[in-house]
């Protein structure tokens, strides 16, 4: 990963689309932006009592910085399903119920929020085709890298050897505890004990690893060539927003990919 700074605004890219010219995207930070309290700066989303006008201005500034229009935004209404949609026009109204956006489309970019959980882009330069994927555990228990990667390969012959897979900044383990209640889910989800590998304990206390649940998912879905982006939205407080860390009291961040 890399920092840019356009416009103001800092944002972060992925390595692992360098000298890939089917295809622009980014992860935007809180740097910059117009909205103040607890959203203060680049806030990207709604319904954390920010202003309307705020975020659209916001969301400008962002689709500025990377030379795109904000009316062809392909956006959705995220609640944490692995309900995936394939867009073929920009702007309308974004589908409900929705974590995950296929295009093969050029010039549509496509939006995920985000304030803790991981958001993905899939691209498959073989095929042209591109997602973007929010998940955090509910999705990942859900199996919404699956799900995305059957979409594209029922719909545009996608290959997961093809695809690569960048993976923005999430919260880390280390602030990640989790409770009894969620324990059970885990159980459930993975009986034979494949916990392990995403749940540690530390002085009595467990912390669930989100990034290596979705990294263990990539590589048994065969997607090889993937990069994950090592910062902690709990920790980085002047680059992200996090829910945990504010109390459900913040804005959003977002990355957008879209297919040149």
């Amino acid at each position: 990963m890399y920092l840019e700074e356009k416009n103001g605004l800092k944002l972060i890219r992925f390595d692992c689309y360098k000298g890939q010219p089917g295809l622009d995207c980014a992860v935007s930070t809180r740097q910059g932006g117009v909205s103040a309290g607890p959203c203060a700066g680049l806030n990207l989303g709604l319904g954390a009592g920010d202003k309307i006008e705020k975020v659209e201005e916001n969301l400008a500034l962002f689709c500025s910085a990377l030379g795109v229009e904000p009316a062809r935004l392909g956006r959705m209404r995220q609640r944490h399903t692995a309900n995936v949609v394939v867009v073929e026009a920009g702007g309308g109204v974004p589908p409900e119920n929705t974590d995950a956006l296929v295009t093969a489309t050029p010039g549509i970019p496509l939006l995920a929020l985000s304030a803790d959980c991981a958001l993905t882009v899939f691209y498959d330069p073989a095929r042209k085709v591109a997602a973007v994927i929010h998940s955090g555990w509910r999705g990942a228990f859900l199996d919404i890298y699956g799900a995305v990667l059957a979409v594209m390969k029922l719909r545009f012959g996608s290959a997961p050897g093809d695809i690569i897979a960048g993976v923005s900044p999430m919260i880390s383990a280390a602030n990640y505890p989790v409770r009894e209640d969620f324990l059970e889910k885990l159980k459930a989800f993975y009986p034979d004990g494949a916990d392990k590998h995403f749940l540690t304990m530390k002085e009595g206390r467990h912390f669930f690893n989100l990034r290596e649940l979705l990294r263990l998912r990539l590589e048994a879905l065969g997607v090889k060539k993937h990069e994950f982006m090592h910062l902690c939205t709990y920790a980085e407080k002047e680059m992200f927003y996090s829910w945990r860390r504010d109390g459900g009291k913040t804005g959003r961040f977002g990355l957008l990919a879209m297919l040149k």
